[in-house]
């Protein structure tokens, strides 16, 4: 990584660190997240399903590319770059180690940037447009002085939970039937059970990235969920929070069963078990671990998501092959 950084510097001076800032290092994770969404679209499983070879001809890739450079580069890069703008970060940051002190325009390059992600938005369609808008404005909240969410406790947690976890996967499941031209946009009884899930899910996540720096957030003076509760009490909310994520997205899978048949969903329910277990041990060792220990959770964490994304798609896929 710091090798990429010194080529970028050496070509672009230190404009690259607008880049970095954009945390590249976060886009393959929210582009599987948003692409679980897509896949999961009633009208994409039905042309899976369907077993002909007629999906790489019917979607929009021209809709699909826009869409992930509205979500994934624009929003989330821009959204990650302006809170960095305003927290300006000595020690590591998801996703970026020693950063860099930000330019001097971070602020409003990472603004503009997000306001162009939700033009392209709007033009793959107004709904998406729409979410992405909302999403844009909870960036703002979140970080700007004047408002500042993510020093309020509580608030940070509900806005990452509708943005990252609820947003992006009603996002995926809109652009999904978008760029197969289905009429129908509005997502049924089971994709809301996945977008609940998936915002409970990010609601047990988020607080893992607040633990390891929890001193340099109070520091600061950001009061954030993690600083004002401590540690385990948090880690006993995500525990909660986990389990619920679990049952919506296991009564998602249940929905997807027609045939009542078990065996496409064991990998969510072993997945769900999995993370649970590990934070339960995360919990019960959390006094003795330090900085470095809760970041390393942090990024196992991640590693455990896409599993869970991946036996998402086994169950909503398993039920058709």
């Amino acid at each position: 990584m710091f090798r990429a950084r010194t080529i970028g510097r050496k070509l672009f001076g230190h404009s690259f660190d607008y880049f970095l800032f954009l945390r590249p290092r976060q886009w393959p994770i929210l582009t599987f997240q948003l692409a679980v969404g897509i896949l999961c679209a009633p009208a994409i499983t039905k042309i899976i399903g369907s077993g002909s070879h007629g999906l790489l001809e019917t979607i929009s890739w021209i809709g699909l590319v826009m869409a992930w450079l509205a979500w994934v580069v624009c929003l989330n890069g821009g959204t990650l770059a302006f809170n960095s703008a305003y927290d300006r970060d000595e020690n590591d940051i998801a996703y970026l180690v020693q950063p860099p002190l930000p330019p001097h325009h971070l602020a409003l390059f990472s603004f503009l940037l997000m306001l162009i992600g939700a033009g392209l938005a709007f033009l793959v369609t107004p709904a998406f447009g729409f979410v992405t808008l909302v999403c844009v404005l909870m960036s703002v909240i979140y970080s700007h002085p004047v408002t500042r969410w993510k020093s309020i406790p509580g608030r940070d947690l509900a806005i990452n939970m509708i943005g990252y976890g609820g947003g992006t996967t009603i996002s995926g499941l809109i652009v999904g039937q978008v760029v197969v031209d289905s009429s129908s946009i509005i997502p049924d009884m089971t994709g809301w059970f996945l977008i609940v899930g998936f915002a409970l899910l990010f609601g047990s996540f988020y607080p893992l990235t607040q633990i390891y720096q929890v001193d340099t957030d109070r520091k600061r003076g950001d009061l954030t969920l993690v600083a004002a509760l401590g540690t385990r009490p948090s880690l006993a909310l995500v525990i909660v929070l986990g389990i619920a994520a679990g049952s919506f997205l296991l009564a998602a899978a249940v929905k997807w069963n027609e045939q009542g048949t078990l065996g496409p969903m064991l990998p969510l329910l072993g997945a769900i078990a999995v993370w649970t277990g590990m934070l339960a041990v995360w919990h019960h060792q959390s006094n003795g671990m330090d900085a470095a220990a809760h970041e390393k959770g942090m990024y196992y964490a991640l590693t455990l998501w896409a599993v869970i994304d991946g036996a998402v798609l086994i169950s909503r896929y398993g039920f058709i092959f």
